[in-house]
């Protein structure tokens, strides 16, 4: 009975080698892996040179069932590395240390000793603005280099939490620091996102300026995973129609965070065809001492003093750096627009994007002078912009055998 047990247990483990090669004669860190598996995987090893590498499994439709495997990789150039990846049919999925943290939360609005309610998920039709009931205002994410927040209400903009360490701690700042925090060195919300995409969220077009997402039957955020290697959110919208006569479409758009990225990628899914519908991303512009940069390709960044909650009597005026590269399929043109309030910044730099078919992506990036870990000054953030769409481009490639 012991070696039919051992037998039937080795049966359901599966090992497979994957190849990953650097193409740039540059180094590269935290180099993202993500590969398929099967829905009958339930625990996973991942090693190189027999060393056990952090890995994550993510169940991203919460059907019970894990869809992805995730690690992350440092490389030197042109290199190979050659890591044996066992998946088993038994068990959990392995402990590691959380380097990457996700939240949502239900708002509790006692005057004393608030408790807000962890959630995973919450839907809302488009009467509905639950931008004073979610707690942050919004779905979180955050890696020891930087954090996010995607607003609840239609804007859906992602607003910048700028860290000063390198330490994840919006889970105690909820991006509402106290003096207290900032002089032990805790991060901070650093920019005003106003009635534009914050730093990369998607929007309509409609020729002038961003459309957002009021028109819609009902919107939902989701943390669909945190841990190890990544966080994801999903923000989708049900029935949305951006101009008059437009054939309603439900739009999902997922944001990655992985551990050891100060950018963030952005998976767009349609639920038809939307040749259609002119679309739109871009950054706020930042208008304090805004300098811009494009290369009128797809990549564009500015750099700026921002303060968050457009309040300097509660929050420091603080620089920041912001980016954004959308891939050549996919972008369209530049443009910048105000939305005409008196009160500034409600003004970006847009880029007006599209796609024929059902789905596109991109990414953002963002930095600030609080940073002990940062870029000195926009000439250096625009370097790096243009070094990160060329690693883009080429990323590292991954073979399965």
């Amino acid at each position: 009975m012991a070696l039919l047990s051992a037998a039937q247990y080795a049966a359901a483990d599966k090992t497979m080698t994957i190849t990953v090669k650097n193409p740039s004669n540059e180094a590269r860190k935290a180099v993202p892996v993500v590969i398929e598996v099967d829905d009958d995987v339930r625990s996973a090893l991942v090693t190189l040179n027999g060393k056990e590498i952090p890995c994550q499994l993510d169940d991203l439709d919460d059907d019970g069932e894990y869809e992805e495997l995730a690690f992350v990789t440092d490389m030197a150039k042109k290199e190979k590395q050659t890591f044996t990846v066992t998946l088993s049919e038994q068990g959990e999925p392995r402990k590691y240390e959380n380097r990457t943290y996700g939240y949502i939360g239900i708002r509790d609005r006692s005057e004393k000793n608030q408790k807000h309610q962890r959630i995973t998920s919450v839907t809302f039709p488009k009467e509905t603005n639950p931008y004073n009931y979610i707690y942050p205002h919004g779905a979180v994410m955050e890696n020891d280099m930087v954090g996010f927040r995607v607003y609840a209400d239609h804007r859906q903009s992602l607003d910048y939490y700028g860290h000063r360490n390198l330490k994840m701690d919006i889970a105690e700042t909820a991006f509402y620091t106290t003096q207290e925090q900032r002089d032990k060195g805790y991060g901070e919300d650093v920019l005003y996102t106003g009635s534009t995409y914050g730093c990369g969220a998607l929007h309509g077009w409609d020729g002038q300026k961003s459309v957002m997402f009021e028109n819609v039957r009902n919107r939902t955020q989701t943390v669909v995973c945190e841990g190890p290697v990544r966080t994801i959110l999903d923000i989708t919208n049900k029935a949305w129609q951006p101009y008059e006569g437009c054939k309603p479409v439900d739009i999902r758009t997922r944001y990655i965070l992985y551990y050891g990225h100060r950018d963030v990628e952005v998976q767009v899914k349609f639920s038809r065809d939307v040749a259609d519908i002119p679309l739109s991303t871009g950054i706020v512009d930042i208008v304090e001492g805004s300098t811009e940069f494009t290369d009128k390709a797809g990549l564009r960044g500015d750099w700026g003093r921002a303060c968050a909650g457009n309040n300097p009597k509660v929050y420091d005026t603080i620089t920041v750096g912001l980016g954004i590269y959308v891939p050549k399929q996919y972008y369209k043109s530049d443009a910048h627009f105000t939305d005409g309030k008196e009160h500034l910044p409600n003004q970006a730099y847009a880029q007006v994007v599209g796609t024929k078919d059902d789905d596109m992506h991109y990414w953002f990036a963002c930095t600030c002078d609080i940073e002990t870990f940062g870029f000195k000054d926009k000439d250096a953030w625009f370097r790096y912009l243009k070094e990160w769409k060329k690693e883009l481009d080429a990323p590292a490639t991954i073979k399965i055998e």
